[in-house]
């Protein structure tokens, strides 16, 4: 049989869960992966995620996944070319802060390695406005930079128009739905 007093009793243990971690000294703007939030409730992961919009941090990690945050106002040093180049030397990018950039590296030194090239998808969703437009941008802006000689001013406008290529893709891809990009990104490029 089934005990009604048992679903209480377990209701108000996550509650006290859910007070304890809301409550306690974890600052919630610091949590960079959703995977440490405890108790995992609705709750919860809006609450660091709204800790971190507040931060203007509008990254996070979930897993292996990345969560966005559109900020709906300019964040130029969000996206410089420094913070690009940052990105790209580091080690290990998964080391630094999230951000679309390690996801971008990743997917770049996937594609580059000597051992075995390994052809790469990146998937860019959301509702309507959520900014896998701008966020799609982002990507072909990190990929012209990390792939072009930075002397060479032919580089530049081969990776311009590579980038230019698939961002007029872009609304072939909205047509599917809710997806802004969806692209391969090979070793044959």
């Amino acid at each position: 049989g089934h005990n009604p007093g048992s679903d209480g009793q377990a209701r108000e243990y996550l509650r006290e869960d859910l007070q304890e971690f809301l409550g306690g000294e974890v600052l919630l703007y610091k949590l960079d992966d959703l995977t440490r939030v405890n108790p995992v409730t609705l709750e919860t992961v809006l609450r660091c995620l709204q800790a971190r919009y507040m931060a203007d941090t509008f990254y996070t990690n979930a897993g292996c996944t990345l969560v966005a945050l559109n900020p709906f106002k300019p964040v130029p040093q969000l996206y410089s070319p420094e913070l690009m180049r940052e990105y790209h030397a580091a080690p290990q990018p998964q080391k630094l802060k999230p951000h679309v950039f390690t996801v971008g590296e990743q997917t770049y030194r996937n594609v580059k390695s000597l051992i075995e090239p390994v052809n790469q998808s990146i998937v860019v969703s959301g509702e309507s406005g959520a900014g896998k437009t701008w966020t799609s941008r982002c990507l072909m802006k990190f990929y012209a930079v990390v792939a072009a000689s930075p002397a060479s001013w032919e580089s530049h406008k081969i990776a311009e128009r590579i980038e230019q290529r698939i961002l007029n893709s872009n609304p072939v891809m909205e047509a599917f739905g809710e997806c802004a990009f969806l692209s391969k990104v090979s070793s044959d490029s």
